[in-house]
């Protein structure tokens, strides 16, 4: 993620900014990494279910956010991934470029987050859907200890991930799926705990 002047920044806010963009930065050109790596396992989980690009449409979201701008996180993500995914995951992506800038805590990143995705893809937790991992991460990171959101977020969210492979799919084309795609995971579960895991583990190295 690039640093951006801005003229009408400066004193004492100069280097919070500056210390935010450059960890923001980090954060997102290591999950671009994380998730060139996942893009063929990613493509393989979808494959069962939907149309099996979930993992491409990841990495290619994730690529653009590491190169874009401070502040367009979400915008830079929808607009390189595409279709649904590019909209669903613009609102997670935003949600922790707000938590690493400090604008938001990560229990109210990742609510506000898991809000826009149940109005934009009209589903509810059990629809076999990201939000199955992406809510209880909501919810354990508001209940954790100071200090221990990020850890907690990525284990329900891994949790509800591995939930989805014995839920039949209410939403998506999953549900036209034999079965309502039970025996299958969800990919964008898998994602979210995939995101979540990689947050946490970048929030215990800057301790």
């Amino acid at each position: 993620m690039r640093a951006r002047r801005r003229e009408s920044r400066g004193g004492a806010d100069a280097p919070v900014h500056a210390e935010n963009v450059r960890v923001s930065g980090a954060f997102f050109s290591g999950l671009a990494e994380r998730f060139r790596e996942l893009e063929q396992p990613l493509n393989a989980l979808d494959a069962a279910t939907g149309d099996g690009d979930h993992g491409a449409a990841m990495r290619r979201g994730l690529e653009a956010v590491a190169a874009a701008e401070p502040g367009t996180a979400a915008q830079a993500f929808r607009g390189a991934a595409g279709g649904a995914s590019g909209t669903l995951f613009g609102a997670l992506v935003g949600g922790l470029e707000a938590a690493l800038a400090g604008d938001r805590d990560l229990s109210s990143a990742l609510a506000h987050a898991a809000g826009q995705v149940a109005k934009l893809g009209m589903a509810k937790r059990g629809d076999k859907t990201m939000l199955d991992a992406l809510i209880p991460a909501a919810e354990a990171a508001g209940a954790a200890p100071n200090g221990d959101a990020a850890r907690a977020a990525a284990e329900a969210a891994r949790r509800g991930a591995e939930a989805t492979t014995q839920m039949a799919a209410r939403r998506g084309r999953a549900r036209y799926v034999e079965n309502g795609g039970i025996g299958h995971g969800d990919a964008g579960a898998r994602s979210v705990a995939e995101m979540l895991s990689e947050y946490a583990r970048f929030s215990k190295v800057r301790r």
